[in-house]
């Protein structure tokens, strides 16, 4: 949480050093981001699984100046946590989204920009490989939910050819609805697991690579 805090603080700084004179970006762009999710807020969540992957794409369109609206699908994949591996418990969580984009791009060099936007859609969660205690749980809980989520990111970019940027984002998921250890089949699985609190909704904060292609020409 401390390097969220102050990777905000740095965008923000370099948002207020952006300079006049610089280029609208291309009407039309695509977005690409690939990296890691960290879960927080529900210790049992994150005790449960740890993230591996994250990845989305995103089509947009700059509507005045730079800002731009836009949509886009997302995949995550997570995997069960060692204490449960040891088990031969393999199970993994997949989640789908679809989302809005809306957002705002800042110039603070002639060849950079801070991007400042929000994500916001459906999310479809799907738990796969459940291995359950015993064989009466089989069918008794849902595999899979369906809920809205929320993510405000912020990136930084740098121009390698007069369309692509390259740079990384960091961005934060809320999902609208709480970790459910039953639909994975992993309920009084881990050791002192009813101590856990799980008073949170699901929320990560996800670490990303990222690359820009603008569609036509810049003005």
């Amino acid at each position: 949480m401390k390097q969220l805090f102050f990777s905000l603080i740095l965008f923000g700084s370099l948002f207020l050093k952006s300079q006049d004179g610089v280029p609208k970006l291309p009407r039309f762009s695509t977005r690409i981001n690939c990296g890691i999710p960290k879960y927080v807020s529900s210790e049992l969540l994150y005790s449960t699984f740890h993230g591996v992957l994250v990845a989305d794409v995103n089509m947009n369109y700059r509507l005045f100046s730079n800002f731009f609206i836009g949509v886009g699908y997302s995949y995550s994949y997570s995997q069960a946590e060692k204490e449960l591996r040891n088990q031969f418990i393999h199970t993994h969580m997949e989640t789908h989204n679809g989302f809005l984009k809306i957002g705002y791009d800042k110039f603070f060099s002639a060849n950079g920009f801070a991007s400042f936007s929000v994500n916001a859609g459906l999310n479809y969660t799907t738990f796969e490989g459940i291995m359950y205690k015993n064989d009466t749980l089989i069918g008794k809980f849902p595999t899979q939910f369906v809920s809205h989520f929320l993510e405000p990111q912020i990136g930084i970019y740098y121009f390698v050819e007069s369309h692509v940027a390259i740079g990384g984002n960091i961005g934060y998921n809320f999902n609208f609805t709480k970790f459910d250890s039953r639909y994975s089949g992993t309920e009084n699985r881990l050791n002192g697991q009813s101590k856990m609190k799980n008073n949170w909704n699901i929320s990560s904060i996800n670490l990303s690579l990222g690359m820009y292609i603008g569609l036509g020409k810049m003005k």
